[in-house]
């Protein structure tokens, strides 16, 4: 898969393809539920949007009253979330948010990101983001899925990539000591959802 350009690559024809937050109303039903979870843990408004892009659902978030942190490790994603929404604080970093105090965040947002880690890689990720992160906060992942279990690896046109059974995501939050809230599964449609798309919301013990 070495004819895979990155994202600094592609920044550009990103920011002219998708236009608006959200590709479906169930992406935007999924953060509107997320955002209001995140409200009633009580432990303020900061979330942290990891791989935040061109930074639409950053934006969007911050519209609604919520400190947004936006994190993308792609100069040209940052730079073009910069050009479309100005007052948008796009960080360098990645999923790894060692530039983040997960402590003062009351959730975390990882839609379509966390693909890019490899398996294992995705669950250290959530037990470093279960250790830093206070009891009630909230997070949303979303991603490409499988309807057969486990995890596997798919043709991404970006970068290397793989899509998670809901159940196995599931299981890897809850070991990590994140609690399912609830999920949405929907099936492959035209454009970009080749396959089927999960998006869960856990709350961290």
């Amino acid at each position: 898969m070495s004819d895979q350009p990155g994202y600094d690559v592609l920044a550009q024809t990103y920011a002219e393809l998708i236009e608006g937050a959200f590709q479906s109303p169930l992406e935007q039903s999924a953060v509107d539920a997320f955002a209001v979870h995140v409200r009633a843990a009580g432990l303020g408004t900061g979330v942290v949007d990891v791989g935040c892009g061109i930074g639409h659902v950053a934006a969007y978030l911050k519209t609604a009253r919520f400190a947004v942190t936006a994190v993308d490790p792609s100069r040209g994603m940052r730079d073009q979330a910069r050009q479309t929404h100005p007052d948008l604080d796009a960080v360098d970093d990645d999923a790894s948010l060692r530039t983040v105090d997960l402590g003062r965040a009351a959730g975390v947002i990882a839609r379509y990101s966390l693909i890019h880690l490899a398996p294992e890689a995705v669950r250290e990720t959530l037990h470093d983001w279960a250790s830093r992160l206070r009891p009630g906060s909230v997070i949303l992942l979303a991603g490409q899925s499988s309807d057969e279990p486990g995890v596997r690896e798919f043709d991404h046109a970006v970068s290397r990539a793989w899509r998670w059974h809901p159940d196995t995501i599931v299981d890897a939050l809850a070991a990590a000591g994140f609690v399912e809230v609830w999920r949405m599964v929907s099936r492959p449609a035209e454009g970009f959802h080749r396959f089927p798309e999960f998006q869960v919301c856990a709350v961290r013990e």
